[in-house]
């Protein structure tokens, strides 16, 4: 096991590599948790991390808000194979007879077609996960409901508006009420509450120079609050949610938050994600990993300057949970979390896909044309006998890319891995073209899934 010690000059160590302004870490073994904290929690003030820091939990709010729904099916007030008509009647897609088909369970395993990274952006108010549903409307589907995997923001709108209409109240006040409060979590998304607390703010940080500035506003599309826009939890509350998780859905106070079904439920494989991301499954929430050796399940999370990450080992009750107030904070709880679960867990790290060593030969014709989806297109063309890459993103999403310190998209040429239609870009992206009934590709996975409309 790692000391206190060695975990706290761990954190240190990376911080300084990696130039993250400030960062929490915490480490389960079984009855045993340390906690280190590192840095300052905005480089204006000067003010220390403090193990109470509130930091932006990002889209691991999204395991959050898959344990509230399950929280609901416990107390039968949901079902997860129940179409999602069945509490919201007025919810549809552009298209009506799709529509009908998304049940519960597609959206907490991200099956069920909806856009990946639609983000509106909408006014903060009472209504704000309605106002997103009801917009839905005009957009159409990604993907086939229940057919593949793609991760989808829209698809949390939609569970967090089935929790605000099932317990009449605001998906914020039913997440604390469920989940929070019953956890005694120091988490919150409500600013107000925030700001009588230490509160770390982003920051854009120059990987190569270090220098850092504060982010330009303090959260991203604030009105997707499910997926991950507004919650803020300190590293304690993060334990505290994983051992709730580890300990068959029951409260370090003894509370039940969950029922065992519904934890299994949560971290059973419910559809194959795509090659080449690390990842082997999606649960419910949760994405799952096997081919390290013992089970893992995790989630990521990015929101602006700032990265988060949590990842649970069942079978030895152990878990690894990540803060961090910097755009480099990913490369950080990355790098921490492989290195600590390889020593504590004997987990494998993942490996990234490589060029293979021989060239592999392929017919390029057939994934030549354009594919779309909510949040731009990609287009692929023939470029000196190798398959060229040509993304357009929409200006929002390059806004939000910026804010999370991802590199904006650009060119890129692809690799034949195999024949079935897997490339690695020389950027080091894995690229899936999935067939249709002729072979012809009819989507292909860039990140996110794009559906064929032309070539």
């Amino acid at each position: 096991m790692i000391t206190p010690q060695e975990l706290h000059a761990r954190l240190d160590r990376a911080a300084a590599s990696f130039h993250v302004p400030g960062a929490a870490i915490a480490l389960v073994r079984g009855d045993q948790t340390l906690v280190a904290v590192t840095g300052v929690v905005n480089t204006r003030t000067g003010s220390p991390v403090v193990p109470e820091t509130l930091f932006a939990a990002g889209s691991v709010t999204k395991v959050f808000t898959a344990s509230l729904l399950m929280n609901l099916v416990d107390a039968g007030m949901v079902a997860l194979d129940a179409p999602v008509q069945t509490y919201l009647p007025d919810f549809t897609m552009d298209d009506p007879i799709r529509s009908r088909r998304v049940t519960v369970r597609m959206l907490l395993a991200h099956t069920s077609g909806l856009p990946g990274n639609w983000m509106l952006d909408l006014p903060k108010s009472p209504h704000m996960i309605a106002d997103i549903v009801e917009r839905l409307a005009e957009v159409p589907f990604n993907s086939e409901p229940g057919e593949r995997w793609s991760y989808s923001n829209a698809g949390m709108a939609v569970l967090g508006r089935i929790a605000e209409v099932c317990c009449g109240t605001t998906f914020d006040e039913a997440l604390a009420a469920r989940i929070l409060r019953p956890l005694g979590l120091h988490a919150t998304a409500d600013t107000n509450e925030m700001i009588l607390h230490s509160i770390a703010v982003g920051h854009l940080v120059d990987p190569a120079t270090g220098a850092a500035q504060v982010v330009p506003r303090f959260q991203l599309d604030w009105s997707n609050s499910p997926a991950g826009a507004t919650l803020c939890c300190d590293i304690g509350a993060m334990v505290g949610f994983a051992r709730m998780h580890l300990s068959g859905g029951i409260s370090a106070n003894g509370t039940r938050v969950l029922s065992p079904a519904s934890v299994a439920a949560m971290q059973t494989p419910q559809a194959a994600m795509p090659w080449g991301i690390g990842y082997d499954q999606m649960g419910l929430g949760w994405t799952i990993r096997t081919s390290g050796g013992p089970l893992v399940v995790s989630h990521t999370g990015a929101n602006a300057g700032a990265h988060s990450s949590l990842a649970l080992v069942p079978d030895q009750h152990g878990a690894v949970a990540v803060l961090t107030n910097g755009t480099t904070g990913a490369v950080l709880h990355t790098t921490l979390v492989a290195e600590i679960l390889r020593e504590c867990c004997e987990v494998a790290p993942i490996v990234p896909v490589a060029r293979p060593a021989t060239p592999v030969e392929v017919d390029l014709t057939p994934f030549v044309g354009r594919f779309v989806a909510d949040d731009g297109d990609v287009a692929f063309s023939i470029d000196a006998g190798r398959l060229r890459l040509v993304p357009t993103s929409a200006p929002g999403l390059l806004r939000s890319f910026h804010l999370m310190g991802f590199p904006p998209p650009g060119p890129d040429l692809l690799n034949p891995v195999s024949t079935d239609g897997r490339f690695i870009s020389d950027r080091g992206m894995p690229v899936q073209f999935i067939p249709g009934g002729g072979g012809a590709p009819t989507h292909v996975y860039v990140g996110r899934i794009y559906r064929r409309v032309s070539g």
